[in-house]
């Protein structure tokens, strides 16, 4: 199974300026023992070769030399698409649609990542199993309007996602939906580009409205990072260097 990373946002919510790219802000991580700095993209891009990620399609901006060098010195195995104009997140997974060839595949935006591999582990492999059926990643906040929420029902000891519905108003609760997904061949198809900016939230409402089961995983808030605003940039900082040592 393939993953589509998405890294060609130009940062400015990280107070950076085009010049180097949020995914390549440095977080601490393992590596053979060792404590290492690595940028944000490299660190969910080895958790998902450990979880069995045989390739990836890595969404870049076109003047974006930097970041594509430095994966393409650090991985085997990925393909390269392009966003020039930046229409949103639903634009950037499209661009990916050569590269998965209609198959089922794991996303995650490129400035955010669950700390636990195990977590990690359990979306691939439930995806594997479950190639017909989508699997999002929920943790709880107090302020859901900032957030794409989702409505559920109990399903044994997970959820099942009837609903989701992107910063609202009225959330139809406070499970607030992380951008690390798993999705059948079918979301591309749903991703309406004719908007100026294309959300990924509508489209997995209408897939899920179609008829596709949709698995919802809870995870506990602080297992997710992002290094998307700049004033939670040193906190981020700290809690993946309290993780690896």
């Amino acid at each position: 199974m393939k993953a589509v990373i998405t890294a060609a946002g130009l940062g400015t919510r990280s107070g950076l300026d085009g010049k180097l790219r949020k995914e390549m802000l440095p977080v601490y991580d393992r590596r053979g023992g060792e404590l290492v700095l690595r940028p944000m993209i490299d660190c969910i891009m080895h958790r998902l070769e450990n979880a069995g990620i045989n390739g990836f399609v890595v969404v870049v901006d076109p003047e974006d030399k930097y970041t594509k060098e430095y994966i393409e010195n650090e991985f085997d195995g990925v393909d390269f698409a392009y966003q020039r104009e930046k229409k949103g997140f639903g634009d950037a997974v499209l661009k990916a649609r050569p590269y998965v060839n209609g198959e089922p595949f794991i996303l995650n935006a490129g400035d955010g990542m669950i700390l636990l591999q195990e977590h990690i582990d359990m979306v691939v492999k439930t995806a594997v199993e479950n190639r017909d059926r989508n699997v999002l990643t929920l943790f709880r906040v107090p302020n859901p309007q900032r957030y794409g929420t989702a409505r559920v029902d109990r399903d044994g000891g997970r959820y099942r996602v009837t609903e989701v519905v992107e910063k609202s108003t009225t959330p139809p609760s406070s499970l607030a939906l992380t951008a690390f997904y798993a999705f059948t061949r079918g979301i591309l198809d749903f991703i309406d580009d004719r908007e100026s900016n294309v959300e990924l939230t509508p489209a997995i409402n209408r897939m899920i409205l179609s008829g596709t089961y949709t698995i919802g995983i809870e995870i506990d808030r602080p297992n997710w990072v992002s290094v998307g605003i700049a004033k939670e940039y040193a906190d981020i900082l700290r809690r993946t260097l309290r993780l690896v040592e």
